[in-house]
């Protein structure tokens, strides 16, 4: 703003579900039009009142849970994070798809991390993954995010669970998910579109005369799925 910016593409770096509610003043009071990117307010709260573009992760979730069902698996196990509004958004997709197809989660959400940067969790998480499938509870899962999902195939092929042989595993993402050595099917947001649509959106704002006047815009464009080679059928017992 010091610097002379007429308008802004807002997508802050919340990491807790509360963070909109406990933020939502400094960006719903900036004195210049502003596009949210990316990101949800609470329903009915001020930033419900802003011009928002974003992914729709509900339907992109829905895709994959469906997709693995088509295969003929039970319910998909979902492994993901919880420490961005992507995987908040994933966590909330999730319920959500299993709620319109009459599912129920076969456990517990097994949150997920990086190995690298939490060997720990990442390490409990993959061996309560292996045990899943082991136990028949699971044969097939959706994890958030691609990078994490590449370092939990090869770890999950150390303690002889295989993909896709013993698990159909898609990816939430699409970032790197076809450079894995089995590459992931995975569902992909579209990113550039969506960055596309809200700079499309603040310059109508910025030049088009009254613009400013018009009802507020809130755009959600889905993701797409991208199957590749880490799904299957279930084997047989």
């Amino acid at each position: 703003l010091a610097a002379g910016a007429r308008g802004l593409l807002v997508a802050p770096s919340w990491s807790a579900p509360d963070h909109p509610a406990r933020y939502e003043e400094w960006v719903t009071g900036l004195p210049v039009p502003t596009v949210l990117v990316e990101r949800l307010g609470v329903p009915g709260g001020p930033l419900d009142e802003m011009d928002r573009v974003r992914s729709d992760h509900a339907h992109g979730v829905l895709l994959a849970v469906r997709h693995l069902f088509g295969l003929g698996h039970a319910t998909p196990l979902l492994v993901a994070r919880a420490d961005s509004p992507t995987a908040q958004a994933v966590r909330a997709g999730y319920a959500r798809a299993l709620d319109v197809m009459g599912l129920r989660a076969p456990l517990p959400v097994l949150d997920s991390s990086s190995a690298e940067r939490h060997p720990v969790l990442f390490e409990e998480t993959a061996r309560g993954l292996a045990d899943a499938v082991r136990t028949g509870r699971a044969t097939a899962a959706l994890m958030h995010n691609d990078e994490d999902a590449t370092w939990m195939v090869r770890r999950l092929a150390e303690l002889d669970v295989r993909v896709p042989g013993d698990l159909a595993l898609v990816t939430y993402d699409d970032e790197v998910a076809a450079l894995a050595d089995t590459p992931l099917t995975a569902v992909a947001p579209p990113k550039r579109a969506v960055g596309r649509r809200a700079a499309e959106l603040l310059v109508e704002r910025l030049t088009t005369p009254g613009a400013e006047a018009e009802p507020r815009v809130h755009l959600d464009l889905l993701p797409t799925l991208r199957v590749r080679a880490s799904c299957g059928p279930p084997t047989s017992p």
